[in-house]
């Protein structure tokens, strides 16, 4: 029974062993086979196509063009219109009455007929030029012109009056004939200067009012500098010179003057009140020449002339130097002044003036 059982036994023992080692090999040889099988390539999963994002088009706004425009206007202003035809109508009337002293007309209805016709045709003839609007500047430099030509006729014919003998003397015609005759020429110059040079309306009030001042100052000068032993009334002829040359003294200081420098409205008003303040400072030295023995009191108007002076040079530094917003662009089309320097010479020296031709 025992001998029976036992091959049995190891049969099932060798049975079960060679097929251990058989499934160990068989998984082996799968586990090897499924490591090295080369692997198919699957095929990409099917996908929707991507659509692209609609591009918004976004209308583009169009802002329109706007022309510069500068702040300061190129056009005459109506003051300064104003003022061309106030002055016309005074110089119309003016050639009126010239025309009636050299056509001898006694009778004062028919003496004022051609001062009544000129004093309206001339603002006539200002409206017709003014037909389109004048640039800025041109009105203003026309009606100094006319001022200045009168002035500087009137300080001619004055100065001619009391160096002249009676019979010499040029008279009433003499005087309204260099009247006319000065502001014609006056308005003709200033409307080229106004044409090819475009002043500013501010430095065309600075030179008319220079010459007040020069001429004002010039006769106090030549008073104070007359003869010790003349009293005013024989002084005149020292004082007429001595306006005269101030009259053209402050012209051309002013013509200079506005190459490089263009004053405000403020400006000139300081200056107008610094040259009465510096008179009116000046009056208490004429009771310094009331003793007996002093010198003559007509000496005081030399004093006064300095004190004059020196208060419109006052007022223009106290108003300042800033121009106007009109007159930040203006530029001379003519000429201008670089420098004005000393110059040394052999026997003395002088002024070396250096400008630009445009």
């Amino acid at each position: 029974m025992m001998l029976a059982r036992r091959p049995c036994t190891s049969l099932v023992r060798f049975i079960f062993w060679v097929g251990g080692v058989v499934g160990a090999i068989v998984l082996k040889s799968n586990s090897a086979s499924a490591q090295f099988a080369p692997v198919a390539p699957q095929p990409a999963p099917q996908t929707a196509p991507q659509q692209p994002f609609p591009q918004q088009q976004f209308p583009q706004q169009q802002f329109p063009q706007q022309p510069f425009v500068s702040n300061a206007s190129t056009k005459r202003s109506g003051s300064e219109i104003t003022l061309l035809y106030t002055t016309a109508a005074v110089y119309g009337v003016g050639l009126g009455v010239w025309f009636g002293s050299e056509a001898h007309i006694k009778d004062p209805g028919l003496f004022l007929i051609a001062p009544a016709i000129l004093g309206v045709a001339a603002p006539v003839g200002v409206y017709v030029l003014d037909n389109p609007s004048m640039p800025r500047g041109l009105p203003a430099a026309i009606a100094s012109g006319m001022v200045i030509g009168a002035g500087e006729g009137i300080g001619i014919a004055s100065y001619q009056f009391v160096t002249a003998n009676k019979a010499d003397a040029w008279g009433f015609r003499g005087l309204s004939r260099a009247t006319a005759i000065g502001a014609t020429l006056g308005g003709a110059g200033g409307f080229a200067l106004g044409y090819f040079q475009e002043p500013s309306p501010k430095s065309s009030l600075l030179t008319t009012s220079s010459v007040f001042w020069g001429a004002a100052i010039g006769t106090m000068f030549g008073y104070g500098a007359s003869g010790k032993g003349e009293g005013f009334g024989l002084a005149n002829d020292s004082g007429s010179l001595g306006g005269l040359i101030g009259f053209n003294v402050g012209l051309a200081a002013a013509a200079g003057l506005s190459t490089v420098y263009i004053p405000t409205y403020r400006a000139v008003s300081y200056m107008w009140a610094g040259a009465g303040v510096g008179a009116a400072i000046s009056l208490p030295v004429y009771l310094a020449y009331a003793g007996k023995n002093s010198p003559p009191a007509k000496r005081g108007m030399v004093f006064t002339g300095v004190a004059t002076t020196l208060g419109i040079a006052a007022g223009a530094l106290l108003a300042g130097t800033s121009p106007d917003t009109a007159d930040t662009t203006v530029t001379s089309r003519f000429a201008r002044i670089d420098y004005l320097l000393p110059l040394p010479m052999s026997h003395g020296a002088g002024f070396s003036l250096g400008g630009t031709l445009q």
